[in-house]
């Protein structure tokens, strides 16, 4: 069974009518994004010590913002990647697995950019980014040490979310596809084309 949720940090923070919050454009993107890379990093460890845990990316944007104290009225897609960009460049500095890998959209698929950052990082784009994700996930939870994790040292997966969509998606895809049919007698016909009745 599969348990997947959403990561929170330890720290204490103070309320939001205490916060003397900063705004992005009095710190700047670049400054920003640091800390935000600090924050989101916090937040994602805490994810990886946990076998199959993820965190949804609308929390993370909240959870980044409450933490380093700096928001944004921008909507979480545009400065998110970029924030993620940098907790991955941390990793590869660290020698560690790629942390944002634990961050999902919604549907727990994974978020925009994810691609090109792997892409930017690797010099290799994967074909299936959810499928990279699953095995990047994997190694994060064996190299933090993830409760839960099993003996075995657990296996890469699909969120259940996402898998069901997709599952979804092929039904689709299959139903969709065109029958074909004997001309004489209007049976499908197989494979082969040639009818089993008729022929």
């Amino acid at each position: 069974m599969s348990i997947f949720d959403v990561a929170t940090s330890d720290r204490e923070l103070p309320d939001v009518e205490e916060r003397a919050w900063r705004e992005v454009s009095d710190v700047g993107v670049a400054a920003a994004r640091v800390e935000w890379a600090v924050a989101a990093r916090e937040l994602l460890l805490v994810a990886a010590k946990k076998y199959q845990s993820v965190v949804q990316l609308k929390d993370l944007a909240v959870g980044v913002q409450e933490i380093s104290g700096i928001r944004t009225k921008q909507l979480p897609k545009l400065w998110i990647g970029g924030t993620l960009a940098e907790v991955y460049a941390e990793n590869l500095r660290r020698g560690e697995p790629m942390l944002p890998a634990l961050a999902v959209n919604p549907d727990e698929s994974v978020f925009d950019g994810y691609a090109a950052i792997v892409g930017a990082a690797t010099g290799e784009t994967p074909a299936d980014p959810d499928a990279h994700a699953s095995h990047e996930r994997l190694a994060a939870y064996r190299h933090f040490e993830a409760t839960n994790l099993p003996a075995d040292g657990g296996s890469a997966m699909i969120p259940a979310k996402l898998g069901a969509a997709k599952a979804r998606a092929r039904k689709a895809a299959i139903a969709e596809r065109p029958i074909k049919a004997c001309p004489k007698c209007n049976l499908q016909t197989p494979a082969s084309g040639i009818c089993d009745t008729c022929d």
